[in-house]
């Protein structure tokens, strides 16, 4: 009996530690690993959840780091490295497109192209761009895709009437239009407005076209949304605030943009988040016609693209629960 009584009581101790850990537990931050692939203005909700405490308002601990690449990106989400990333809508599309079925996109932030198409005084037109070299990062990246989407409003076909011109990356664009290297560049801000000030000329305000497009998309591995959805959830309401932060609170968005940009031109901190902020999707939510743009561009060389559905490319929970919670309405006093 005496055995007996010994034995009970150590339970009891073990279930009474147990019971303790788990409410510790509770109360702890839970952790994510984020990352963001530009440091571009477009991106800057990321940045804002980090340093205005709105990740850890949700109780999250969140690493965030910079993958300088789209690819890389989605590559360390379907190996496990990282949980979710803010990254342009093409590369986790045509990843799905080419296999990777684990990759899902799981809110868009960014739901139109802003950028404009910059280029010597002496092009007179958009047509007059027939022949010339064209500046872009690399065949592939958004500003390809920005490029061929606007110009074909206008009857060009990029690789048949352009001379393309892969720079590498957006910040060898100026010099090679300033060495003559190129006669047009592709670029968003604030590196058009560099070139404007250079004496260059503004050829296509891709904005004012308005082209809905998946620009800037979040993007996680459907495994890790089974295994996390809370987390994300929470990280997803989070990043809610922080568009709201940049929509609302111009001096700490300058703040936190040129930390991560080093940026320091007063006018060019404002005119990079003027432009962005009418693109900037407060909700959240998933545009299909921007993804159905998207696989029409991949379809040019995977003819798999032509019978994908938009809707197989995201997963609208994270969104619609921010809808459906009243948490955007009461985040915007909106009706």
């Amino acid at each position: 009996m005496a055995t007996c009584g010994i034995v009970l009581t150590l339970l009891g101790i073990v279930l009474l530690l147990s019971i303790g850990s788990a409410i510790n537990g509770w109360g702890q931050s839970q952790a994510i690993t984020a990352f963001y692939t530009a440091p571009v203005v477009s991106m800057s909700p990321m940045w804002i959840a980090k340093e205005a405490g709105f990740f850890k308002k949700q109780g999250l601990d969140v690493k965030l780091v910079f993958i300088a690449s789209g690819p890389t990106g989605t590559t360390s989400l379907l190996a496990g490295e990282t949980d979710v990333g803010i990254i342009g809508g093409f590369a986790p599309t045509r990843a799905i497109v080419g296999g990777a079925k684990a990759l899902v996109i799981i809110g868009q932030s960014k739901n139109l192209i802003t950028s404009k198409i910059i280029g010597k005084k002496e092009i007179a037109s958009v047509q007059d761009l027939k022949g010339r070299r064209l500046g872009i990062d690399r065949i592939g990246s958004n500003p390809d895709m920005f490029a061929q989407v606007a110009l074909a409003r206008f009857h060009i076909d990029t690789f048949k009437d352009l001379q393309y011109v892969q720079l590498g990356n957006i910040g060898q664009a100026i010099p090679a239009l300033k060495a003559g290297a190129v006669d047009a560049i592709i670029a968003g801000a604030p590196h058009d407005l560099f070139a404007l000030r250079l004496g260059f000329k503004e050829i296509v305000d891709i904005a004012a076209l308005k082209i809905p497009f998946a620009a800037t998309v979040l993007v996680s591995a459907r495994e890790t949304v089974a295994r996390k959805q809370p987390e994300l959830m929470k990280f997803m309401r989070a990043y809610g605030e922080a568009i709201h932060y940049f929509l609302t609170n111009q001096e700490g968005t300058a703040k936190i943009v040129a930390k991560y940009t080093k940026l320091e031109d007063r006018e060019l901190l404002a005119y990079s988040i003027e432009s962005e902020a009418k693109a900037m999707e407060k909700t959240l939510q998933v545009d299909p016609k921007g993804i159905e743009l998207i696989l029409g561009l991949i379809g040019k060389t995977a003819p798999q693209a032509a019978s994908a559905k938009p809707e197989d490319f995201y997963d609208s929970r994270f969104f619609t629960e921010l809808k459906d919670s009243g948490f955007l309405k009461k985040l915007w006093g909106e009706n």
